[in-house]
């Protein structure tokens, strides 16, 4: 001890569980002090020191080390002393192996990352120079080309460690690096670098750890080439903190761009912009800090702009960005106000918003101030308190953000994008750890994707690399490491953190409390749960960083994400079209989709979850490089070195184990063929060995014998990083040698060459020179040649002409005497015949010598045609050809000879084949005069040379050597020898089916798009298909190798059976084996009844059939050429027809479930604990299929259960008695015992010697199994066992004994199961290092963890490479797939509807259909999947549950029986199709064509002329011009076909429009159809785009164009862009004047249709208007009798006229509010301002139509709407009349509560306006008119109601009650007419007293009458208001109540009286709405009253208009005081 205790020594010092670098700075009086390298001092007595506290500090610790992994001392202090050491000496990179350690300078380090460093650091390798970011970027770079796989870089830490900077180095260093391997710079490049400035501005933001801390994580890919270069590049981000937006924590700012923008925008900018100081906006000074020292704002600003620019934005396109930015903060500007709910109180900041987004500002208030919903059919508006209005206001500004975030980063990848065929690198910035002083909804998200990380860190440095060392059989000790795998199953399991929050969230009245609750009551037990003890709104999770807790408050909120559909619907009906391509792929959460139906629309938390998963998913493929971030303060100080801060990071990262495994380690690892094709070239010299691993034993002896840096394994070899350098090093120099020497051999050949070139040059210069002269020779002595020949060559000529002539004429003249022999013998056979049949007939009465006469006579022209044939064969007429040929004169010349052969072969061939059809044509007549046995004879003969060909061609197949085929498929092949010659009898029937194929593919189904399936996305190309499976081509290619084309078709190749002869037969021999046994492989696949019946049929049929058919069936089995396509044989069948169908998948071949992959399969015994089972039990175990079985026993029987078995004895009755035995499937024999014991054996069957097993529809459930001698019925217990059982018996039935072996081998029945896994819902599967649980195992998934015990560790390190996948690893053909299980498939094969059991599959392409679930199993239909596929959702009446899927050209029919189940699958069915990239037509690529060339004008018209879809056609369409979804459309309720019928149809109907003289129906028709079918209204316009293009387009299709254009616009923006561009083009046209009037015409009304939609299609009377290109008039209808006519437009506004209506009666200056009402019968409803006149027209139109038996008048009428000014206005004038005519309609409607006495005042008041002073003369106007006649009727009848309850009560208890019942039907007729005469009376008596009132007014004037009458009216003190029949809810007023909705206040009155019961002033009235269809509820502090009535949308609408004017009366008010103040 005394001997290192001196002063100055370095030691260790261990203070509290640290050891801590420590110089000995005193030791005198048995006293040491020891001060740290921290600036710490300890003190101790020299007698309590020990070794264990005190130990020396070696020289690597003193001096420091480049690479943590060579330390001596192995502790945490170590490593912290040398990262302080080396972060003193500004060394911040540090190595552990291959993991990058970097510690935060905080401050620019000058030098280290120029252009020098990036030249260093690409030249050297690793270990040769210092550690920084550049060499693993460099490394990362290189190993693209070693390890031959993507690379990933995954840079962690927490918040302000320098993440960002690290990314932007990496990126530096890999731009300079693509820019070294190519001579031009790359766009690639330039944007990524580029877009860091953006990226940070909008992403990153000040928080209270970090100045620029990313505020969302992005995950960056970058694709290079093989050369080295950046191909392209793809940026994904992952959870933008959108709450940051409109609030931050105090000292926090918000994100960098909207600073920069206020700071560096210039003066036009600013005003354009609206923009205002930072102080001013409520969404930047709410924390307290604007400004940062540390960034340049302006400087910020100018990158931003530069950046954008190199993403190639336009100036229109940054200013629209800029917009959208100002937009966010002046939403936060925006204040409230309560006055009858929140209303917007400054108006200013809500018009410059308007005009930011475009919008209508009304509008914008509305949807901030109001919530929107749709009431059997009406739109409800309710208002928002202030909360709720600010918490609208923040979504809108939250989503403006956040998707205009998304939008640059699709810019910025739109830029980037290219090809990515090589490899890629992938860099991971994602947010670091957090820990905040409050911790809220972002913190708990960014910490979970922290613990994933962590999870991925120590899956691939501690469990993974110390399993393959296992695996591999190296010696190895264990690092234990801190495991957070239960931290995340604390977030992620089933009732995990993440869970209880999103069920809460799709609750709606859940809260924050409601939350904790459930959190605490779930998990206060769990270890990884923080329950705090005095928090009431926190909860806390130790993560892997440490213990953090999170305020509970807003996580639902924030979760949920509300953003309302009204303020979405808003913001895409916005005039901007850059703010409706921001929101326009957000779909509204009010569309009735399956997707998600039970909790709605995803939440933000889920959406994370899976997006985290896909990214962890995605790093698994790669290769990983880890850089770890170190932050040395909290404060961001340079030079300062917390050294506790940065202890406690080492150790919750686990960089101590790390270290450690690192050191221990073998990082490197490669097979040995990668590592001999890597270091090949190192052995050069030497003699090569076969065997690998003596290679490289060799390699590794020679450069490092010591066995210290490398380990050879069972199929790889390990070395660690110091050995990989060297090697690398001497590699590089070796081929550097070979560089040079092959640059020699280059050069020199290169020097050769041109020397040869430069020589030959010269050479060809003479030879030119001499050739001439040579020439000129030539030239003379050619000429007189060609002279001679000339001469020569025409005398040859003429003599052969001549020749030819004769010969010729010698030819037609032999032709002529054949031709009359022919005739001649022609004749001599029909005397012959003749004489024959005279012969015959005269012999008739002697049968035997007739009959053989008859045989002669049949016999005879075979032999005459054999015979025929023989003499005129083929070889004679060729040989007679060439002695023709050969009788050409030598003398003639060779060209003229050639030319005259050419000629008279042809006449020759011609003559053959006339010779051949004639010996055809004979042959035919020959064979229908044979008979039946020599017909039999022939075609044995046939059958016996096909049957040697086929064998000719197995044997030859069985020859060839298939190597690269799997093992499924070559243990088929090898049955082929056997079976091959027996499956020719589905030759034909495939073929049919193959052809019936072709021609359904070659049909058009409606859509010009080709939707057939990527490669990618089905898992399998052409390319990559397994060589066993055939496809389509293959099988068409063996159909015609060995299919026999003159046999006929047959029928069905399972009745052959059943005709066949006796085996004596020689001509079947090739038919039957050596045994007997039938060879005919039967349907493995077909399990349904169909097969069965058309079976049964045929051999019922048998005997019905010819002799010759029958055998042709039997025989037509001989060639095997779809042996893989055993379902094709079944033409007939209804599973043939789904089979078929299969959206472009070709089903020829027999595709397998996994056929493209090989499933992993392992059996055997395990001990399981865990769940239910709280014991260790035995267990046998079986992986199979991807599922994880086990069962009590192993499994030795295919299959066994219970059955029914008819029959058993040999006696009738016997046979008829059912018996239930226990059958056992093993092997190829099934065993039926009397019980389950299996003692008492009753019969066995060979299933291989059975003829037949098919499903027997007769019986339910019933198979049967037909045995050469009996058939055996059986029948299951229930349909899925009987699919189960007729699915395994026909297998066994038709497979081999090998196979039959592999299935006994692989077979585990999951109904005899104990339990089951599912492997893909495995998380981890980890070894368990317990010493008393060796060999033991855990699987962990989301339910619970499931412990297993193997026998041995290579059994277990077994069982845990096989199930240790990764989620979502599970694959079907080569694909992911998402789910899979036994469903119901609805099936209409006949009149009635059939379910069917199938086994279907879902994956990312398609839905898969298998009639089972075994891996074998072929494909039954596929049904694709793409964007345009749509899925309805069902309740049948039965109650079931009914899912179609609807595709291109098939439709499936799920059954459920359970809801959530239904929903599960329609939900992931519609995320697929979700998932799919919209189909694009031609169509549409045109058009964005167009768009793009907009301002060529000449390329446009190229564009034109080249392409025929686009101009005018009188032809009809075979596909539409747009992608339209498939399945049915229902119109009216009615199911009408699909959208592409339809499509085609509104195209016929505008080719006959065209020359109609009335299309005004017709028009209004196809309209109707365009509005009733939304999809079909794009199609229209882009049907009338094509028919209005072109010279030849007619004006009628201009008009439809026109009339289109009034009623709706194309929700597309593209296809409306184009539109207005081909409107505009029409318009600016000279020549034809009509047709730019019509298309300006339908620009305009374009125009004005965008900012408002129509709510009916436009009347009969609006479309005439339109086709003259006028207005049409209108009649608005007043008070008194009044008309007006008015003429409006298509979009001419209720508000427009009102104004109009008010000009012209002088009214402009009321102060009360008018409107039009619609009347129609006793019902009216007031308009809204900004609908639209056209649209109500049309209704009445339609309601005319629709009611003709009902006279029903509808009207218009401008009436008072709102009563602000009662009493100021002069009686004289206009607007006094209308009050009193509205007056004097209340009070005749019975709405004014008065006594009888002023009611006829009243009514006398009226007379005398009318008629004047009183006369008997004058005609009185009916009394309705006058008095409320209804009053009078209602109480007659309420006394008359009384009077009978009472007489009834009398009755009842009466003793003749009986007697008096039957007379109560007169009596009540009677009643009726005495209340009719008791009316009369009453009225006669209210006549007389009204007309003795008007006596009295005698010499009043009409004025003075009107005067009085409003003056009475006005009496009552609720006179102004409109009054609504309600009746109470709620029971606390009476029952019919009055609602009077005023000017100050809502009064609710009982109806008849005149004292309200209550009034409620609008400022008490916190929110009204409907909470239920025909129920209003008013809100107040204390209560909410509910009221029901049918007019809650009129009373509503009320209400909100006085509101609003008491808000801009409040609000005028608080403008002019302020004024007048700042005026005084």
């Amino acid at each position: 001890m005394d001997l290192f205790l001196q002063e100055g020594s370095r030691v260790w010092l261990k203070e509290d569980a640290v050891n801590q670098p420590c110089t000995i700075s005193s030791v005198s009086g048995g006293v040491v002090i020891f001060t740290t390298d921290y600036g710490e001092v300890y003190t101790y007595k020299l007698k309590t020191l020990s070794r264990q506290r005190v130990c020396v500090m070696s020289q690597e610790s003193r001096d420091g080390v480049e690479d943590m992994a060579s330390l001596q001392e192995l502790h945490d202090g170590a490593i912290l002393h040398t990262l302080h050491l080396r972060y003193t000496q500004q060394l911040i990179y540090t190595y552990i192996g291959s993991i990058l350690v970097a510690v935060n300078p905080c401050v620019c380090v000058s030098g280290v990352y120029d252009e020098a460093a990036v030249e260093l650091y690409s030249a050297g390798g690793r270990g040769q120079l210092p550690p920084h970011i550049y060499a693993l970027a460099n490394q990362t770079y290189r190993a693209l080309w070693q390890r031959h796989d993507n690379q990933c870089v995954l840079i962690s830490g927490e918040s302000g460690s320098g993440k960002t900077e690290s990314t932007k180095l990496i990126l530096r260093f890999l731009s300079a690096m693509s820019q070294r391997s190519q001579p031009t710079s790359s766009h690639v490049e330039n944007a990524i670098l580029e877009s860091s400035p953006v990226l940070e501005a909008f992403g990153n933001a000040r928080t209270a750890h970090n100045s620029n801390s990313s505020r969302f994580g992005k995950f960056i890919q970058l694709h290079f080439s093989y050369r080295g270069n950046i191909l392209s590049g793809q940026i994904t981000h992952y959870l933008l903190e959108k709450n940051r937006v409109v609030r931050q924590n105090p000292g926090e700012r918000n994100y960098h761009i909207f600073y920069a923008l206020l700071a560096g925008a210039s003066t036009e900018q600013r005003e354009a912009l609206c923009l205002s100081p930072p102080e001013s906006y409520q969404y930047l000074n709410q924390s307290g800090c604007i400004t940062d020292s540390t960034i340049n704002d302006k400087l910020t600003f100018q990158h931003v702009l530069g950046g954008l620019s190199t993403l190639q934005l336009s100036e229109s396109c940054i200013r629209n960005v800029l917009q959208v930015l100002s937009a966010v903060l002046l939403t936060g500007n925006i204040q409230f106000l309560t006055a009858g709910g929140a209303a917007v109180s400054t108006n200013t900041v809500l018009g410059q918003l308007a005009n930011m987004l475009c919008v209508d500002s009304s509008l914008l208030s509305e949807v901030l101030t109001q919530k929107s919903m749709m009431l059997r059919g009406e739109l409800i508006s309710t208002p928002l308190t202030i909360e709720q209005a600010e918490d609208s206001r923040d979504s809108l500004a939250m989503a403006l953000y956040s998707r205009l975030f998304d939008w640059v980063l699709r810019c910025l990848n739109k830029r980037i994008h290219g090809d990515s065929s090589f490899r890629s690198i992938c860099i991971l910035d994602i947010f670091g750890f957090e820990n905040f002083e409050v911790n809220r909804f972002e913190q708990f998200n960014i910490n979970y994707a922290n613990e994933k990380l962590q999870e991925y860190f120590n899956k691939h440095i501690f469990c993974l690399e110390q399993l393959e060392y296992s695996k591999e059989g190296l010696e190895w000790e264990n690092v234990n490491w801190n495991d957070n795998g239960e931290c995340l199953d604390l977030i992620e399991m089933r009732l995990g953190l993440l869970a209880l929050l999103n069920e809460e969230s799709h609750f709606p009245k859940a809260t924050d409390a409601t939350l904790l609750e459930k959190l605490h009551s779930q998990h206060s037990r769990n270890q990884f749960y923080v329950k705090p003890r005095m928090a009431t709104h926190q909860f806390g999770v130790k993560h892997y960083a440490g213990e953090v807790l999170y305020e509970v408050s807003g996580f639902l909120e924030k979760n949920r994400d509300t953003f309302r559909d009204d303020i979405l619907n808003l913001l895409k009906e916005s005039r901007s079209d850059f703010v409706y391509e921001l929101f326009e792929r957000i779909p509204c959460q009010n569309v009735e989709s399956l997707r998600n139906s039970k909790h709605g629309r995803l939440t933000v938390s889920l959406q994370f979850k899976n997006s985290l998963h896909s990214l962890m998913s995605t790093l698994s493929t790669c290769n990983p490089f880890f850089v770890r971030c170190i932050k040395p303060n909290n404060n961001k100080m340079p030079g300062q070195f917390d050294w506790q801060l940065v202890l406690q990071q080492l150790r919750y990262s686990g960089m101590l184990e790390t270290v450690r495994i690192r050191r221990r380690g073998f990082p490197i690892r490669l097979s040995f063929q990668d590592f001999y094709s890597r270091y090949r070239v190192l052995l050069r010299g030497s003699a090569l060995l076969d065997d690998m691993k003596g290679w490289c034993l060799q390699l590794f002896h020679r450069y490092n014998s010591a066995e210290s840096d490398w380990r050879i394994g069972k199929t790889k070899v390990f070395l660690r990083e110091c050995l990989e350098a060297v090697l690398e090093k001497q590699r590089d120099s070796e081929i550097l040698k070979a560089v040079t020497l092959i640059q020699a051999h280059v050069l020199g050949y290169l020097q050769r060459r041109q020397f040869r070139r430069l020589l030959q040059s010269i050479v060809v210069l003479q030879k030119s020179f001499r050739a001439l002269l040579c020439r000129r020779r030539y030239l003379r002595v050619r000429w007189a040649s060609v002279v001679f020949q000339k001469v020569l060559k025409g005398q040859r000529v003429r003599r052969m002409y001549k020749q030819l002539l004769e010969d010729q004429r010698e030819n037609w003249r032999r032709e002529e005497e054949r031709r009359r022999e022919e005739e001649r013998r022609r004749e001599e056979d029909k005397r012959r015949e003749e004489a024959q049949r005279i012969s015959q007939s005269a012999d008739a009465l002697d049968q035997s010598e007739s009959g053989k006469a008859s045989q002669q006579a049949a016999d005879s022209p075979e032999e005459d045609v054999a015979s025929s044939a023989s003499a005129d064969s083929p070889e004679e007429l060729s040989g007679e050809v060439l002695s023709k040929v050969e009788a050409f004169p030598p003398d003639v010349p060779a060209d003229t000879a050639w030319e005259g052969e050419e000629a008279w072969q042809v006449e020759e061939i011609l003559r053959l084949e006339r010779e051949m059809e004639l010996l055809r044509r004979r042959k035919e007549e020959t064979e229908r005069s044979l008979g039946a046995e020599s017909q039999e004879r022939l075609r044995r003969l046939r059958d016996a040379i096909d049957a040697q060909a086929s064998r000719a061609a197995q044997h030859f197949l069985h020859v060839l050597n298939f190597h690269e085929i799997d093992e499924c498929v070559r243990s088929i092949e090898s049955t082929l020898p056997d079976t091959h010659a027996h499956a020719h009898s589905q030759t034909h029937t495939h073929a049919h089916a193959q052809a019936a194929g072709r021609e359904e593919e070659d049909v058009d189904e409606g859509l010009g798009a080709d939707d057939s399936p990527n490669p990618s996305e089905t898992g399998q190309s052409d390319g990559q298909r397994t060589s066993g499976i055939r496809s389509g081509d293959e099988s068409e290619e063996e159909e015609e190798l060995y299919a026999n084309e003159r046999m006929p078709p047959p029928t069905q190749p399972h009745a052959a059976n059943h005709s066949l002869p006796s085996s004596g037969d020689p001509a079947y021999c090739p038919l039957q084996s050596e045994e007997g046994e039938e060879l005919i492989p039967p349907d493995e696949d077909s399990e349904d009844e169909d097969v069965a019946m058309t079976t049964r049929q045929s051999s019922s049929h048998a005997n019905q059939w010819p002799s010759q058919q029958r055998v042709s069936i039997a025989t037509s089995t001989s060639s095997g050429a779809q042996y893989y396509s055993s379902e094709a044989s079944m033409e007939g069948s209804d599973d043939d027809f789904d089979r078929c169908d299969s959206d472009g998948d070709s089903l020829g071949r027999r595709d397998s479930v996994y056929s493209c992959v090989t499933l992993p399969y392992f059996h055997s015994f395990l001990y399981l604990k865990g769940g239910v089972l709280s014991v260790w039990r035995r267990r046998w175990c079986v992986l199979r299929d991807e599922m994880l079985l086990w069962f009590r026993a192993k499994q030795e029987a295919l299959k066994q259960g219970w059955l029914r078995k008819k029959g058993g004895g040999s006696s009738t009755l016997s046979r008829r008695n059912w018996k239930r035995r226990w059958f056992v499937l093993r092997q190829n024999s099934l065993l039926y015992y009397t019980n389950d014991k299996e003692d008492q054996l009753k019969g066995a069957l060979d299933l291989r010697s059975a003829r037949e097993v098919y499903e027997c529809p007769d019986r339910v459930n019933g198979i049967d199994v037909v045995m050469p001698d009996r058939t055996y019925h059986l029948t299951a217990e229930s349909a899925e066992d009987a699919s189960h059982w007729f699915s395994v018996l026909s297998q066994v039935h038709g497979s081999t004994e090998q196979e039959i072996s592999e299935m006994n081998a692989e077979q585990a029945n999951p109904q005899n199961a104990v339990g089951s896994l599912d492997v893909g819902m495995i998380d981890s599967v980890c070894a368990c290092d317990a010493p008393d649980r060796p060999f033991s195992f855990v699987l962990q998934f989301s339910q619970r963890l499931l412990e297993c015990r193997a026998d041995s560790a290579e059994e277990m390190h077994h069982w845990i490479t096989l199930l240790q996948r990764s989620k979502g690893d599970a694959r079907v053909q080569g694909q992911e797939f998402l789910m899979r299980g036994w469903l119901y498939k609805e099936w209409s094969g006949g009149v009635a509807k059939q379910l069917r059991r199938r086994w279907f599959v879902l994956t990312h392409a398609s839905l898969d259909e298998y009639s089972s679930s075994q891996s074998n199993t072929p494909k039954r239909s596929s049904l694709l999947l793409t964007s345009l596929c749509t899925i309805t959702h069902t309740h049948a009446p039965s109650g079931d549950w009914a899912v179609a899927v609807y595709g291109r050209r098939q439709e499936c029919v799920l059954v459920f029986k359970l809801q959530s189940e239904a929903q599960r699958w329609a939900a992931a069915v519609q995320d697929v199709i979700d998932s799919k990239p919209p189909v694009e037509t031609h169509t549409q690529q045109l058009l964005l064509n167009i768009k793009e060339n907009s301002l060529n004008s000449e390329l446009v018209e190229q564009i034109y002329l080249r392409n025929p879809l686009l101009r005018y056609s009188k032809h009809s369409l075979r596909t539409p011009l747009l992608a339209l979804p498939y399945g049915p459309v229902e119109r009216r309720g009615h199911r009408r076909g699909s959208l592409h019928s339809e499509a085609l149809k509104m195209f016929d109907s505008l080719l006959q429009l065209e020359g109609v003289a009335n299309p005004v129906p017709a028009i209004q028709g196809l309209l109707q159809t365009a509005w009733e079918l939304r999809p079909l209204r794009e199609e229209l316009v882009c049907q009338l785009l094509k028919q209005t293009s072109g010279d030849a387009a007619p004006l009628s299709n201009w008009r439809i164009m026109a009339c289109v254009c009034c009623n709706f616009s194309p929700a597309s923006r593209s296809l409306l862009t184009h539109l207005k561009f081909h409107l505009k083009r029409a318009r600016e046209c000279p020549e034809d004047t009509e047709v730019a009037r019509l298309a300006a015409f339908s620009y305009e009304a374009l125009r004005r249709v965008c900012g408002r939609a129509r709510e009916c299609v436009s009347s009969q009377q609006e479309l005439s208007a339109i086709l003259r290109l006028q207005d049409m008039n209108t009649h608005i209808h007043c008070h008194g009798g009044g008309v007006c006519k008015i003429s409006i437009n298509s979009h001419t506004t209720a508000g427009e006229v009102v104004q109009r209506l008010l000009r012209g009666l002088q009214m402009e200056d009321s102060r009360n509010v008018f409107s039009i009402f619609e009347v129609g019968g006793q019902a009216e409803r007031a308009l809204d301002s900004r609908t639209a006149v056209a649209d109500v027209l049309a209704k009445f139109e339609r309601l005319t139509a629709e009611s003709a038996a009902v006279q029903t008048e509808c009207r218009l009428y401008f009436k008072l709407y709102c009563h602000l000014d009662t009493h100021s206005v002069h009686p004289t004038s206009m607007e006094f009349a209308f009050m009193f005519e509205q007056a004097h309609e209340a009070v005749i409607q019975g709405r004014y509560p008065a006594p009888v006495e002023t009611l006829q005042i009243l009514a006398a008041l009226r007379i005398q306006y009318l008629l004047g002073d009183y006369n008997s003369q004058n005609a009185w106007p009916d009394l309705e008119q006058l008095f409320p006649v209804s009053r009078l009727r209602s109480r007659l009848q309420a006394c008359t109601s009384l009077s009978r309850s009472n007489s009834a009560h009398r009755k009842r208890s009466s003793f003749l009650e009986g007697t008096l019942r039957r007379s109560l039907r007169g009596r009540a007729r009677a009643e009726e007419s005495q209340e009719e005469a008791w009316l009369e009376q009453e009225v006669c008596v209210l006549r007389g007293n009204v007309q003795e009132k008007w006596a009295r007014l005698e010499g009043m004037s009409q004025q003075d009458s009107m005067l009085k009458y409003m003056n009475i009216i006005r009496e009552w003190k609720g006179y102004g208001c409109s009054l609504f029949n309600v009746q109470c809810a709620d029971g606390v007023y009476p029952e019919d109540l009055w609602l009077a909705v005023g000017q100050e206040n809502v009064g609710v009155y009982k109806r008849g009286e005149a004292w309200p019961l209550e009034v409620l002033s609008y400022e008490l009235i916190l929110s009204f709405g409907a909470p239920q269809p025909n129920t209003l509820c008013i809100s107040t502090q204390e209560r909410h009253l509910l009221f029901l009535t049918e007019q809650v949308v009129d009373i509503a609408r009320l209400m909100k208009t006085y509101i609003s004017l008491i808000v801009k009366r409040r609000v005028s008010t608080c403008q002019s005081i302020s004024n007048q103040g700042n005026h005084w």
